[in-house]
């Protein structure tokens, strides 16, 4: 006969065993719950200033272009919350090509979202959040941009993977001058 220990051994071994094989599939299923998030996104304008953004971590901020985005974001999000995901993370990007980088993405605005009344957004006549600013100062030869928005959902267990849902393009205009 066998012992106690060697009977806690064996029903801690089946029960960690029997959890494991549960946490694989949990993680090989939750991207494939179906989820139909609605979505639309309008950019009104984009302007592009030489210098007047300041970033204090950044001595040479001061001569670079920077660009401001003015965008509408109408998005419901709560059919990507299910019992697996903790956090949805709602990014826009703006994706160019220069002549210097064949990829430049600049993440502008972010949100994250932990329920479902967050996940309704409503942003009218929104600025971004963060600078845009090419590496290389200037955005001399920048090709046309998109402005995407991604999701990404959060889960428990399993990975993580963003969704990018609509796009919108446009170019990047020369710097106004400012008159003095």
């Amino acid at each position: 006969m066998y012992n106690f220990l060697q009977r806690l051994s064996g029903i801690t071994s089946f029960a960690m065993s029997t959890l494991m094989a549960l946490a694989v599939v949990i993680a090989l299923t939750t991207p494939f719950i179906p989820s139909t998030p609605t979505h639309s996104l309008n950019l009104h304008n984009v302007q592009t200033t030489t210098g007047r953004m300041v970033d204090p971590l950044d001595k040479q901020s001061r001569s670079a272009e920077y660009a401001r985005l003015t965008f509408d974001l109408d998005a419901d999000l709560a059919s990507m919350l299910n019992w697996n995901t903790k956090i949805l993370f709602a990014y826009l990007a703006v994706d160019y090509v220069t002549d210097d980088f064949e990829t430049n993405t600049v993440v502008v605005w972010d949100r994250i979202i932990r329920n479902e009344r967050q996940a309704k957004l409503k942003l009218r006549k929104h600025h971004n959040k963060y600078l845009l600013r090419n590496f290389a100062k200037t955005f001399d030869g920048a090709s046309p941009a998109n402005l995407t928005l991604y999701v990404n959902p959060v889960p428990y267990l399993g990975i993580m993977y963003d969704k990018p849902l609509t796009s919108v393009g446009f170019q990047i205009p020369r710097p106004v001058k400012a008159s003095k």
